[in-house]
């Protein structure tokens, strides 16, 4: 078994501090979703550009990470009740113009890159129309007891204007077209949709417990709270208010105790003590 290692206070200084918000939160298995993620938008890429264009477009890493603040274009939609934002670059735009319209697929040079036309940002949105409701549906599969967005065409509405900050969780996708590396695509999900994320994912792990954990019978599962009465002390209603804050009750601890469940008496038990702990021992049942 491995012991610890214990760092100098220099090395400790180094290390990423820890982010509280992702305590007690499935963090752990978001690479589930990468995952799911990942072989979802490469049937996108198959199906709708490269079988159409004859490309060979495929994804070269994924990455998850709360997002930066950033200076890029962001277009957002909004489906089944969330904010999803998308960021497609420049060079990946252009290669997918150079298919469409038959151009050579050259390296573009940096310096020779034409200025934003209305046709990259068409093609930026109708891209984003047909990618979110993926990225959509592949969350909410899942939830096993979700089916998912309902059949036919999704209800993309574009947003005219979203306040910085919306996206709480990114997505970035590094795109390569045969051996070569095009651009990114980077997608973002606002705090609806990310919690919706964590709660499938949670979901998950609580239904993957269920399964692994021997089934127990019912005798096992069935819990019952026992109450004990230690004591039972009747005053006057006027002896009680006399009492002020110091007052002592003379009272005499019984060596047997009343144990009940709800108000129903069950058992008599003896009271010992343990380890600084009053605890029940031999239990008789009450007539």
């Amino acid at each position: 078994m491995p012991r610890a290692r214990i760092i100098s206070q220099h090395d400790g200084a180094q290390l990423p501090a820890l982010d509280l918000r992702t305590l007690g939160r499935p963090f752990h298995l978001l690479p589930v979703f990468g995952k799911a993620l990942q072989e979802e938008l490469a049937d996108f890429l198959q199906q709708e550009l490269n079988r159409r264009y004859h490309a060979h477009f495929h994804i070269r890493a994924l990455q998850q990470a709360q997002p930066a603040a950033d200076e890029r274009r962001w277009l957002w939609h909004a489906l089944d009740g969330c904010q999803l934002g998308s960021h497609i670059e420049r060079p990946l735009l252009l290669r997918l113009l150079d298919y469409r319209f038959g151009a050579p697929a050259a390296q573009a040079d940096a310096d020779a890159v034409p200025a934003e036309t209305e046709t990259e940002r068409r093609l930026a949105r109708s891209l984003a129309e047909r990618l979110l409701p993926r990225l959509l549906q592949c969350i909410l599969r899942l939830d096993r007891q979700a089916g998912g967005l309902p059949p036919g065409p999704a209800d993309c509405a574009q947003l005219p204007f979203v306040p910085p900050g919306t996206g709480v969780w990114e997505i970035r996708l590094d795109i390569g077209d045969g051996e070569h590396a095009i651009g990114a695509l980077c997608l973002q999900l606002d705090a609806t949709c990310f919690e919706r994320l964590l709660k499938n994912l949670s979901g998950r792990r609580d239904s993957a417990d269920a399964q692994a954990a021997p089934a127990e019978t019912f005798r096992e599962r069935l819990r019952v709270r026992l109450q004990a009465r230690l004591l039972d002390r009747e005053m006057a209603l006027g002896d009680i208010m006399d009492l002020r804050p110091g007052s002592v009750l003379p009272v005499t601890l019984q060596a047997r105790s009343e144990v009940l469940v709800g108000a129903s008496r069950l058992f008599d038990a003896d009271v010992a003590e343990q380890h600084g702990k009053l605890c029940l021992t031999g239990f008789v049942a009450s007539e």
